[in-house]
């Protein structure tokens, strides 16, 4: 090893007391490239100040050619389809991928070794200066996290929004103004990461954090609901007394951490549909949305301009609207942001209609909720194209959902087997005088599901891409799935 590198036991990246920057390992191993952009941007970001950086990876060169490609000319050494030992224990740093536990082998080998490991997410607020807002939650964070952006934005040019949506984080927090709000989306992946980072100081916690909701999800990586929801709870088991934790009233487990002060120590806000009671609220009323703090309503913002479907858009932007105010009290940024906001991709996405049949893309519904939230905020006969990956999500509740609300129901891989042994037990639900619900396998052909529901769709009916799972096995993520629908829907116009 070489004994002339930095300390390993400095926070990695740290920001010097006397401002002079950020010290730079000379060593860097980045562990899980990806496609989402993080794993490539904090290889740029070493690369760039002088480290040697080793990216690592388990999946071959021609799956991750993109982001291959987006660091050439770098001098980084590229170790790809395997991992190797010693490019976890002789280096001055790893950086891991979120979706790597914290227990893997590879990274236990570097902290035996004495080498500091981070996440590019932990390595982004460790150098971020600003106050920032967390939005977590199991369906609903990235459109809620994406809204917020949007409000910040307009009360300050250079607020920022990153993190679980993907993108680079960490070339993008340096150098920023240190009153410009940065707005951070946060997995339960990330956070059970991020817990060291906060209790040794590294990351300072949010000034102010937001759980739109917590259901069981990512089971096939957490052992048991218990944990996951223990990951969702470090966002704000760190936050100070006087910051601000935004909670959603109609979830069980946010009421129960909203009365609990180890759970959260921070001031709450509770949100709802409806009034939540409280000195501290916000809540739909009379068409707007009312932020009440100390007991008196402290803004007002009118929904009449929001262009998001389904109500459940309505609850995220109650969620939104009040992270934004408490950071900002700028009322008219979170108005001129809910006027202005269009969505986020593959979130209940119009991409088309053929004939009378309308084409809603929704790839980012990766749990039963999400799917479920989906079906609720569509008013016409739907067509589900559902299924994929089997993250051991239940299946009860969307089954029965299916059976009432829709015409047909179209499913894919692993998940679809099971989906459709909860859809067939689901019967009972479907409503007196209807048909019988249209069940359809496509196995792991996607292009066949779609034009299954295509088949099967009858005019002013939806066909809506909300899988309620995840992509794998069929895609790469979620956005690659979204962007083959909208491809073939497009295609199936112009034959």
């Amino acid at each position: 090893m070489n004994s002339g590198g930095p300390d390993r036991n400095a926070a990695p990246a740290d920001g010097a007391a006397s401002g002079s920057g950020p010290t730079v390992p000379g060593r860097v191993t980045v562990m899980g490239l990806g496609l989402f952009g993080g794993g490539a941007g904090v290889a740029r970001y070493f690369a760039d100040r002088g480290s040697r950086v080793t990216v690592t990876d388990t999946a071959p060169a021609e799956k991750l050619k993109p982001s291959v490609d987006a660091l050439s000319g770098l001098d980084i050494d590229f170790v790809l389809g395997c991992h190797r030992d010693g490019d976890f224990t002789d280096t001055d740093l790893v950086v891991a991928n979120q979706s790597v536990r914290p227990e893997n082998r590879f990274l236990a080998l570097a902290r035996s070794a004495g080498v500091p490991v981070v996440t590019e997410t932990g390595l982004a607020l460790a150098l971020n200066r600003s106050p920032w807002v967390g939005v977590t939650g199991s369906s609903g964070k990235s459109t809620t996290a994406a809204l917020l952006g949007e409000m910040l934005r307009r009360h300050h040019p250079e607020s920022l929004f990153g993190g679980n949506i993907g993108g680079d984080l960490v070339s993008r927090v340096e150098g920023r103004p240190v009153d410009a709000p940065l707005v951070v989306e946060l997995s339960s992946f990330q956070l059970t990461h991020l817990r060291d980072d906060f209790a040794a100081g590294r990351a300072m916690p949010p000034r102010v954090a937001v759980l739109t909701n917590l259901t069981p999800n990512h089971l096939d990586w957490h052992k048991d609901f218990s944990e996951y929801a223990e990951a969702k709870q470090v966002l704000f088991r760190f936050q100070m007394a006087d910051a601000w934790a935004v909670l959603n009233a109609t979830d069980a487990v946010a009421r129960a951490w909203a009365g609990d002060r180890n759970a959260v120590p921070a001031r709450v806000v509770l949100t709802g549909d409806a009034d939540p009671g409280g000195e501290n609220a916000a809540f739909l009323g009379n068409g707007d949305i009312v932020v009440r703090q100390g007991g008196a309503v402290a803004g007002r913002f009118s929904l009449e301009a929001f262009r998001l479907l389904g109500r459940h858009n309505r609850v995220n932007a109650v969620q939104a609207a009040a992270a934004a105010f408490l950071m900002s009290g700028n009322g008219q940024a979170v108005r001129d942001g809910l006027a202005r906001f269009t969505g986020l991709p593959h979130r209940l996405e119009t991409v088309g209609t053929i004939g009378d049949v309308l084409f809603v893309n929704d790839s980012k519904s990766t749990t039963p909720e999400a799917a479920l939230t989906a079906l609720a905020a569509l008013d016409r006969p739907v067509v589900l194209i559902a299924g994929g990956y089997d993250k051991g999500s239940p299946f009860e509740e969307l089954a029965a959902a299916v059976q009432e609300r829709a015409d047909a129901v179209v499913l894919l891989g692993p998940a679809g087997e099971r989906l459709e042994q909860a859809v067939r037990a689901a019967t009972a639900s479907r409503p007196v005088g209807r048909e019988p619900l249209a069940v359809a396998m496509a196995g792991d052909d996607f292009d066949l599901a779609v034009g299954e529901a295509l088949r099967l769709a009858r005019t002013g009916a939806v066909v809506l891409l909300s899988p309620g799972c995840a992509s794998y096995g069929i895609f790469t993520n979620y956005e690659e799935r979204g962007r083959r629908f909208r491809e073939l829907v497009a295609a199936a116009g112009r034959s």
